[in-house]
């Protein structure tokens, strides 16, 4: 996703970053493009009626077109005509998570660092570069800048505190907090590696 600014703070978002060993070399424009669907736009905004679509994908965003029929009362052809108008307006998404153990990476922190105010969008442009951060933020407080850092195990973990975010000249003091456990990302309250429920 690209770097984009949210309410109330700025963030840099790298989640693809994380299927990398090495930084990531996005295709050219024109290949990006010519790989984007292709739908006529005639909303420009969510209805009420939209509603049972919408909770129906929250629950499973590959769900066919019947299924989609069944939970809205619509039918397949309003379901695809709907979903296709809300993703050309932009109205609808698609968002992955990975299970990132499933990819060999077995140590998730989250990091809260301090930077000087004036010196705060530069750092986080230059932390959201690294192949190591998915998620990056300014943030308020003692300590301004969120990241989370996704690694292979505690001891690249350790050189990456220490070799590549240490070395930064502006950021302070670092706290940082391993993710023991996932319980919930996206919506979706996850028991274990393998099977998802939704509340």
């Amino acid at each position: 996703m690209p770097a984009g600014s949210r309410i109330g703070r700025t963030s840099w978002s790298r989640p693809w970053r994380i299927l990398h060993s090495r930084p990531f070399t996005p295709p050219p424009a024109d290949q990006i493009a010519a790989l984007q669907p292709k739908y006529d736009a005639d909303t420009d905004a969510l209805a009420d009626a939209d509603r049972p679509l919408l909770e129906a994908v929250a629950v499973d965003g590959r769900a066919p077109y019947p299924a989609l029929a069944a939970a809205t009362g619509w039918s397949e052809s309003t379901v695809a005509r709907r979903m296709h108008a809300l993703r050309a307006a932009d109205l609808l998404r698609f968002d992955l998570d990975v299970n990132a153990v499933a990819l060999g990476y077995h140590a998730e922190t989250r990091l809260w660092a301090s930077v000087p105010p004036a010196h705060l969008a530069e750092t986080g442009t230059a932390v959201a570069a690294h192949p190591e951060v998915a998620f990056c933020a300014a943030t308020t407080g003692p300590t301004n800048l969120l990241i989370s850092a996704v690694c292979r195990d505690n001891r690249d973990l350790y050189r990456y505190l220490t070799e590549r975010l240490g070395t930064l000249p502006l950021i302070g003091e670092v706290q940082t907090a391993p993710v023991i456990r996932v319980v919930k990302r996206a919506g979706r309250q996850l028991l274990n590696s393998t099977t998802v429920t939704v509340r």
